[in-house]
């Protein structure tokens, strides 16, 4: 006695109309990287604004590290998102293990960096720190923003 298993439903309909949907949204599809946009700009604007104080209250070193802090910040998530996108895009079953790589690469390399730059050097580290602080909080204020403003189809409207 032969039983035909079924394959399960023919889901090729239902990406067509998922693909059809996300090309309408603002988004680009899942694996976008739309969002870095306005994340840099509100990371370039608050970093400039503390490295005025910076410049006006300390100098130099100051400048130094809040330049630094913001660009840190800016890679860190950029990288992120880069690596977490281009795996989505090749099989969504990668993004956990990209994410978590990623993840174990910047903390490695920012260990490093951080171990092996002088206290008394080039970067005042106080407020490098205070720059990551707030690159932080505005770079996800800004993600967060995105995430909740950009129309996503979820199903075709269609």
């Amino acid at each position: 006695m032969s039983r035909s298993r079924s394959a399960g439903p023919d889901l090729a309909a239902n990406v067509v109309a998922a693909q059809r949907a996300a090309e309408r949204s603002r988004t680009g599809g899942v694996w976008s990287l739309g969002h870095l946009r306005i994340c840099w700009i509100a990371l370039v604007v608050a970093g400039t604004l503390l490295l005025v104080a910076a410049a006006l209250l300390s100098g130099g070193r100051a400048v130094a590290g809040v330049a630094l802090g913001t660009v840190i910040v800016g890679i860190f998530f950029s990288f992120s998102a880069v690596v977490i996108a281009k795996a989505g895009q090749v099989s969504p079953k990668l993004v956990m293990v990209a994410a978590l790589s990623a993840y174990v690469f910047k903390i490695v390399a920012l260990g490093v960096v951080l171990t092996f730059m002088p206290r008394d050097g080039v970067f005042d580290t106080r407020w490098m720190s205070g720059a990551i602080g707030l690159g932080l909080f505005v770079w996800l204020g800004a993600h967060m923003r995105y995430v909740w403003t950009t129309k996503v189809y979820y199903v075709d409207p269609h």
